[in-house]
């Protein structure tokens, strides 16, 4: 369906049940000033019927970076316009999810895109493991949502599309992360820089993770609250 809804085909069939699954896309950027890098990953975020023992079914969910992109030397309306464009293509159109990292120019960039009436979400990146959200802001801690999309990883709940550009570039910036120990015992993780002095697929890619874990589209949260959904 348009809006990212997977019915299966009954064929008219009465004696088969009309099952709903879904096909979403998470378009998550990492923002940085005009001099370095703003980055895009874009996760699909999927659950499809299927037939399991004579039975129709959801199906597992399953998550995958299907597209990357990398960018700078833009204005924040450049890249505003850029974030807009990539969320209404086909296949994102009318199924996507727009959320950025909120941290500095994030939220100039939010602004613009709330002016513009476009639904996202801004991810403040904050210390500790907690998190909250309040209207388009989530505040988040750093190390928590690194910790998410590395126990993603482990548990195979997400994954690389075999043609996902940038994907050696995305893989080395997330293995710029490292774990230490401060004095008072307390684990954080720390970013170093890659050979190419990037980082930022590796956020963009931690904030996609993040918000398909635990935020729902937010065109579901209007529904409900109009009580559509």
């Amino acid at each position: 369906m348009p809006d990212g809804r997977v019915v299966n085909d009954t064929h008219q069939d009465p004696a088969i049940p009309r099952v709903t699954g879904f096909q979403n896309y998470w378009v998550a950027a990492d923002l940085g000033q005009a001099h370095d890098y703003s980055a895009v990953c874009v996760i699909k975020d999927q659950a499809l019927p299927t037939v399991d023992e004579g039975r129709v079914i959801v199906g597992s969910r399953e998550r995958t970076v299907v597209f990357a992109d990398r960018f700078r030397g833009v204005s924040y309306v450049d890249v505003v316009d850029h974030l807009i464009r990539l969320k209404n293509v086909p296949p994102f159109g009318g199924k996507s999810n727009l959320v950025i990292d909120g941290t500095s120019i994030g939220r100039v960039v939010s602004d613009m895109l709330h002016e513009q009436n476009v639904p996202h979400f801004a991810i403040q990146m904050t210390g500790g493991q907690e998190w909250t959200k309040k209207g388009r802001y989530v505040n988040a801690g750093k190390t928590a949502m690194i910790e998410t999309l590395a126990v993603m990883f482990a548990a195979g709940e997400i994954k690389f599309a075999h043609d996902c550009p940038l994907r050696a570039e995305i893989e080395a910036d997330l293995a710029s992360f490292t774990t230490q120990t401060t004095a008072a015992g307390n684990q954080i993780i720390t970013q170093g820089r890659n050979g190419s002095g990037h980082g930022d697929l590796g956020i963009a890619l931690i904030v996609g993770g993040f918000a398909s874990q635990h935020l729902k589209p937010q065109r579901m949260e209007v529904a409900h609250l109009s009580g559509y959904y």
